[in-house]
């Protein structure tokens, strides 16, 4: 994932299309897909190893959220070695605005943030 393609999903959120996030197994991996049944298998497979439930949610542009919403964040671009444009992003799920945009890696210039508004949750099997 590089930061292009966070601009690209931007802007494809901002344009309509639907997007969808759940935790990865560690605190600050996150997987997107534009597929809901592709990130339910994902999502089933996360909660299968940490054992307890996990939400998948759907992206909104930042500006479209409402009460109860919540704000995906990349706080951190790793560049990986020996593959420019290439990175690793750690995420944050925040509850506010505010903290969307402080918290928000401006290593690269300002990264995008989605809101995120819980779609569905998926027990372990």
């Amino acid at each position: 994932m590089s930061s292009l393609y966070l601009e690209d999903v931007e802007s494809a959120v901002a344009g309509g299309r639907t997007f969808y996030a759940c935790p990865g197994l560690t605190t600050s991996e996150w997987i997107l897909s534009e597929r809901l049944d592709d990130l339910r298998a994902k999502a089933l497979r996360v909660a299968n190893s940490v054992k307890h439930p996990v939400v998948i949610y759907r992206l909104l542009d930042h500006s479209d959220t409402t009460t109860g919403d919540s704000f995906l964040v990349v706080v951190k671009i790793i560049p990986i070695a020996g593959k420019p444009g290439d990175s690793k992003m750690q995420w944050a799920l925040v509850d506010t605005k505010e903290a969307a945009e402080m918290m928000r890696d401006v290593s690269q210039g300002p990264s995008p943030y989605f809101g995120a508004t819980p779609e569905e949750e998926v027990s372990p099997k």
